[in-house]
């Protein structure tokens, strides 16, 4: 599962990269992302072989699990991640 960091104040984007799992003529079509109570998704994009996740907020010191189910022309693939939140 990958591991993302970030402070508090961070408003930033986050990629999950698809290209080891997509096969050749398959695109992404559209996504869902799930997100913890306490962090928010502001907005999300995608292109050919990635997606891309915009995150606010969270408290220092907690982790939070994402879920992102991704449709694709002719599959659907589930990828976790976390994120840890930090003030530096």
């Amino acid at each position: 599962m990958k591991v993302f960091t970030k402070q508090p104040r961070d408003h930033l984007d986050y990629d999950i990269d698809l290209s080891g799992w997509m096969t050749s003529g398959d695109g992404v079509q559209s996504l869902e992302v799930i997100a913890p109570d306490g962090i928010e998704v502001t907005r999300t994009g995608y292109g050919p072989d990635r997606v891309k996740v915009w995150i606010s907020g969270g408290t220092s010191g907690q982790s939070y699990k994402f879920s992102v189910l991704i449709h694709t022309d002719s599959r659907i693939k589930e990828v976790d991640f976390m994120m840890i939140v930090q003030e530096m």
